[in-house]
């Protein structure tokens, strides 16, 4: 992994830190943080575990047309990618998840990364979408809104280009092999052959009832996210409505976006602090639930992670063999 791509993150969460942090009152912090009741938390990890779930049934449909894919095997290669991306930056365990299911099932890893896009996709959609649910019920800043509506467009435009890919089928095939012969560096051995499997790997996009499931799935995943997040503001004692929740994870996720260290650290926080300071929310007060969700949403994928490598018979080792060959291959 390239170091600078690491400091930039570090310096980009020790930024958002210090834009959370700036001006809090640390005893009145540590005062709220006293009373957390850990019954609730107990409940937010079990809603972690359930939209792993939601998240695992998504990607089988993604990957379709193949057969007999082993849920359990898809939901501890997905546990693993976030317990990668618990402690790398830059959403490597996307990476190292896809590489594994590769080499597990025999198949090229472009075809398996080609769901992992459609998935990120999909996951943005679902989370503006989301966002345009709190709009009625909290002013957002000119500044978030413009932001948030900039990704959706975004979003928006590359799921249509995938889907006109993968409806072209053969087309697209012939189209980038007309490109290869133009374009030097796409005249690599075996670029034309990676090109066609990438392609298969978008085979769901031709399918409603696929992308319908993987879409309900989604939003599944992220209504558990959400009801994690308002779960942790009972543990905290916070009186606040749901679309409280819907703010926070939005605006936090969205933030994912950025390359940031691991875990994205700072910028989970420094958004959602302003996701709650919209709901007069005092800075300790959010600084403390924004480390408190983020604890538990570190914790959960270190916990499923482990017990994932255990059934799946990877050691530390080993895993850190396919975190440095998922990196050579993929980027």
């Amino acid at each position: 992994m390239k170091k600078w791509r690491l400091c930039f993150g570090i310096l980009l969460s020790v930024a958002g830190l210090v834009m959370a942090a700036r001006g809090v009152d640390f005893r009145a912090f540590i005062d709220v943080l006293g009373k957390v009741q850990l019954a609730w938390l107990a409940a937010a990890l079990c809603l972690v575990a359930l939209a792993m779930v939601a998240r695992a049934y998504r990607w089988r449909l993604l990957l379709f047309p193949l057969a007999e894919l082993r849920l359990a095997r898809l939901f501890n290669l997905l546990n693993i990618g976030y317990l990668v991306n618990s402690v790398l930056p830059l959403r490597l365990g996307d990476l190292v998840r896809a590489y594994l299911y590769a080499e597990l099932e025999r198949l090229e890893l472009v075809r398996v990364l080609s769901t992992v896009v459609v998935e990120r996709v999909v996951d943005t959609l679902t989370i503006v979408g989301l966002l345009l649910v709190t709009v009625p019920y909290v002013g957002l800043p000119t500044d978030l809104g413009r932001a948030a509506v900039s990704v959706g467009i975004v979003a928006a435009a590359a799921m249509a280009i995938l889907i006109g890919v993968a409806a072209s089928g053969s087309q697209s095939a012939e189209w980038f092999a007309g490109l290869a012969e133009r374009v030097p560096l796409l005249r690599r051995p075996g670029i034309r052959d990676k090109a066609t499997s990438a392609l298969a790997g978008l085979s769901a996009l031709r399918s409603r009832s696929q992308m319908l499931g993987a879409l309900l799935w989604s939003l599944g995943a992220w209504l558990c996210t959400a009801l994690e997040f308002y779960v942790v503001m009972k543990a905290m004692r916070l009186q606040l409505p749901i679309v409280a929740a819907l703010l926070a994870v939005s605006l936090s996720t969205l933030g994912m976006v950025v390359p940031a260290s691991p875990g994205h650290l700072g910028v989970f926080e420094y958004l959602t602090v302003v996701a709650l300071s919209l709901f007069g929310v005092a800075q300790e007060v959010a600084l403390a639930y924004a480390l408190l969700v983020h604890a538990v949403g570190y914790l959960a994928p270190m916990v499923l992670g482990g017990f994932a490598m255990w059934r799946e018979g990877y050691s530390y080792a080993q895993l850190q063999e396919a975190v440095a060959q998922a990196d050579a291959k993929g980027i």
